[in-house]
């Protein structure tokens, strides 16, 4: 038989387990973690805010890492320059990428185009690491 008593204590355990580790929800365009609120905008990327504050605390380019920052700041970790220097990185690299694709699609010189693919290559590598290191943050 359910009493109030044990409905209480059951939403007392979901409670203070909620407290001790976030879990992150959507709610219409945005990504709710504990306090902070990342939303997207199609002209600046990811926003971040804080709901306590009524602030925005940062701008990033991929969710990723405001994803990184918005989890770490619910745990207490300010990382948010480091996670910042990681998404200009990452966007810098990334953009290389699409430029030496289509460099490589147009070119009709095959030792320019060779030279393009080696530093794709270079480029898609730096990708990952970069991307490894913000999903580090995150898990």
């Amino acid at each position: 038989m359910i009493t109030k008593s044990v409905v209480s204590e059951l939403e007392s355990i979901v409670n203070n387990g909620l407290e001790s580790s976030p879990i992150p929800y959507t709610k219409g365009n945005s990504i709710r973690i504990k306090n902070m609120v990342v939303r997207h905008n199609s002209r600046k990327g990811y926003l971040i805010y804080d709901t306590k504050s009524n602030s925005q605390i940062a701008r990033t380019n991929f969710k990723s890492s405001a994803l990184a920052i918005a989890k770490n700041l619910t745990q207490g970790n300010d990382v948010t320059s480091t996670l910042l220097f990681y998404d200009k990185e990452l966007l810098k690299h990334y953009n290389d990428v699409i430029f030496f694709k289509n460099i490589i699609k147009k070119t009709k010189d095959a030792f320019s185009a060779e030279i393009r693919e080696t530093r794709l290559e270079i480029s898609m590598e730096k990708t990952r690491d970069i991307k490894e290191k913000i999903d580090n943050f995150i898990f």
